[in-house]
């Protein structure tokens, strides 16, 4: 084994390879050829390919949660959900790799991936109780600005906005508009 590669040297290594590549190019030979070592040598780290992608997914979720908690520090009510969608949009922007492999994270999932995404859950629905959503509301709430917030990036990333208004502007307007909608409903 070649010294200084550990775990999360050869996770680091495949989330830059999905960032930069795409996820179907997230190979065990293209991560060993990243790290200057020969394939059999990976087996030292990772099971194979689907475990290398199971980690992936569970090191992706895990760094989404905590730039979605960061956004929301400080703030409450529209204005944190409003910073958390922009948070989210522009982790998609950063890393679509890593992005594709929270989605496409194969069951059963990791149980590092299975908290941190309950840990996204809660502070949706802890950033809601203010719109005084129900509590057995709120998943559907959640579900909503979650399919906006994605299909936002999702259509961004693929050149689906074209007009010259303002990317970040329009979705914290998409974002107020749900959340207004919300709050008249459940007040």
């Amino acid at each position: 084994m070649r010294f200084g590669v550990k775990p999360e040297t050869v996770i680091a290594a495949a989330a830059d390879i999905a960032d930069r590549d795409g996820w179907d190019q997230l190979t065990l030979a293209n991560v060993a050829g990243a790290l200057g070592i020969r394939t059999p040598s990976l087996y030292n780290h990772v099971e194979g390919l689907a475990d290398l992608r199971q980690r992936l997914a569970a090191y992706a979720i895990t760094l989404l949660r905590d730039r979605l908690h960061d956004a929301a520090i400080g703030r409450s009510g529209k204005e944190a959900l409003v910073e958390v969608g922009r948070s989210y949009v522009q982790y998609v922007r950063q890393h679509p790799g890593l992005y594709e492999a929270v989605n496409r994270v194969a069951s059963p999932k990791p149980e590092a991936f299975e908290q941190a995404s309950d840990d996204v859950l809660k502070l949706f629905v802890r950033l809601m109780q203010p719109l005084g959503v129900a509590p057995e509301e709120a998943v559907h709430a959640v579900r909503g600005l979650r399919s906006m917030v994605h299909g936002f990036a999702s259509l961004e990333a693929a050149g689906g906005f074209q007009m010259k208004e303002d990317l970040m502007e329009s979705l914290a307007k998409s974002i107020s508009y749900y959340i207004d909608g919300l709050y008249a409903n459940f007040n």
